[in-house]
């Protein structure tokens, strides 16, 4: 058996938030929303689907122009109650090609067809009488509807409201376009389900279906996150020097490149999230992630013992590899330098390994390298210990504010950001800290290693602390 996927047409008068609830509902941030009277020129269908299944389609109409002498023309029409659907048929068929009720006949041609009533008033301003035309006139219809309160600006008169909009409504709803969260669609589709018997079992199974993708999009951010913070973790760059070149020249530009790197992938995991939640058109406002200090982020002593070689150990490395470079030396001359040219080689090797190792710039393999003619600069990954936590917070941080962002809404999000000062992750309880933390040094010990199974602890964890933030 095929349920009825039902429709809603989303009626009002211009300009009281029709298409800002079009949006929100249907999770389309596609639909114009322009404060300019009339923007709406026709019905337009917005379907709402989860996994490719539509479980309702919203209809953003008009909204009523000359809502009084159409409903006196019908009055003049009706011979009984009886008849009041067949007078709204008439009506629609013989302006529905002219000027005089262009925008009545529109949005009443898909009611018409069968679909629910969303009638649409602004709480911020005052009732007043000429509105019951308007109210009459989709009674008339005989079609299940709905009132949606929707306080556009600082006012509140939904006391006004509610009185009047019970005699002509089976359901009267608070909503408010631009704050609603998903609960608040919850609450929304139970009601629905109330209006109209045939709807009841599709609804409820769009309700089953929303809880069901809120949890998904949940372990899914959760997974989006985890990835970014393994990838910053661990990301390290190389690039290779001609034995000429100081690699001191080329400081400033690979710590450059290294920072992009890191901010493009922390955008590229946001876009994720915000795709996630279907927000294609959002725009976020914070501070760049702060650029790596390169003696202290980037090649502390910490570095060297994470790579599991002291200054000590690369110093005599760096010896034997040149002693083996003056070796080939004293070889060639049939041993007739006495062993000159190991003993300089070695010098050599070890100074070389001591400059670079003081200025934590570049890896053994450098100096190993260098003596083919080359030079390999290795930098990263970022060694501050509060990194991990500063990339969690602002992950989380705009997580948060993107998760419940009404679609409706048209300004940027502003991601208030305060440098070091972890708003979110230090309200997490200590056992949460510390097992974040435990990750965090396995990730960096790891390095690249067993990222796969580190990753899914780290989704855990994740999920726990999301569904707290939602």
């Amino acid at each position: 058996m095929t349920l009825q996927v039902p429709k809603f047409t989303v009626i009002g008068r211009v300009n009281k938030g029709k298409s800002s609830i079009v949006s929100t509902l249907s999770e389309d941030d596609s639909v114009v929303i322009d404060e300019r009277p009339g923007s709406t020129k026709f019905c337009l269908e917005f379907p709402f689907r989860v996994d490719g299944k539509t479980l309702m389609i919203l209809i953003d109409t008009p909204g009523f122009q000359h809502a009084t002498r159409a409903l006196a023309w019908l009055r003049r029409k009706e011979t009984s109650v009886s008849n009041r659907r067949d007078v709204i048929e008439k009506f629609v068929q013989k302006f529905e090609k002219k000027k005089d009720f262009i925008d009545e006949c529109r949005l009443l041609k898909p009611i018409l067809a069968g679909s629910g009533i969303l009638y649409v008033v602004d709480g911020a301003k005052p009732f007043r009488k000429n509105y019951e035309a308007e109210m009459e006139i989709l009674r008339w219809t005989g079609q299940p509807r709905m009132a949606l309160i929707n306080k556009i600006g600082e006012g509140d008169f939904s006391d006004e409201w509610r009185p009047a909009l019970d005699q002509y409504f089976s359901v009267v709803r608070d909503f408010n376009a631009n704050q609603v969260r998903f609960l608040d669609r919850i609450r929304l589709l139970e009601a629905f389900r109330e209006l109209h018997e045939p709807w009841r079992e599709m609804i409820t199974v769009s309700i089953n279906l929303l809880k069901s993708d809120w949890q998904r999009r949940q372990r899914e951010a959760a997974k989006i996150i985890a990835k970014l913070i393994i990838d910053e973790l661990t990301y390290e760059q190389e690039i290779t020097l001609d034995k000429k070149e100081n690699p001191e020249d080329h400081k400033i530009k690979i710590q450059n490149q290294f920072h992009d790197y890191l901010r493009n992938r922390e955008r590229k995991a946001r876009r994720s999230v915000e795709s996630l939640y279907k927000h294609r058109k959002v725009q976020t406002v914070e501070n760049e992630l702060s650029q790596p200090v390169f003696e202290q982020d980037l090649f502390a002593k910490t570095t060297w013992n994470i790579l599991g070689l002291s200054p000590k150990q690369i110093i005599g490395l760096g010896a034997v590899a040149g002693a083996t470079v003056g070796g080939f030396v004293d070889a060639g001359v049939g041993g007739a330098s006495f062993m000159t040219g190991t003993l300089i080689g070695g010098s050599i090797g070890a100074a070389s390994a001591f400059y670079f190792s003081a200025r934590r710039f570049v890896s053994i393999d450098s100096i190993i390298d260098m003596w083919r003619g080359n030079k390999i600069i290795k930098i990263g990954p970022h060694k501050n210990p509060n990194f991990p936590w500063i990339l969690l917070d602002r992950a989380l941080l705009h997580y948060k504010n993107i998760h419940d962002f009404a679609h409706s809404r048209r300004e940027k999000i502003i991601l208030q950001s305060r440098g070091n000062d972890q708003r979110l992750v230090k309200n997490l309880n200590s056992i949460q800290r510390k097992e974040l933390n435990r990750l965090f040094v396995v990730i960096r010990k790891k390095r690249n290693r067993d990222n796969a199974r580190l990753q899914v602890e780290l989704e855990k964890m994740l999920v726990d602390i999301i569904q707290v933030l939602t």
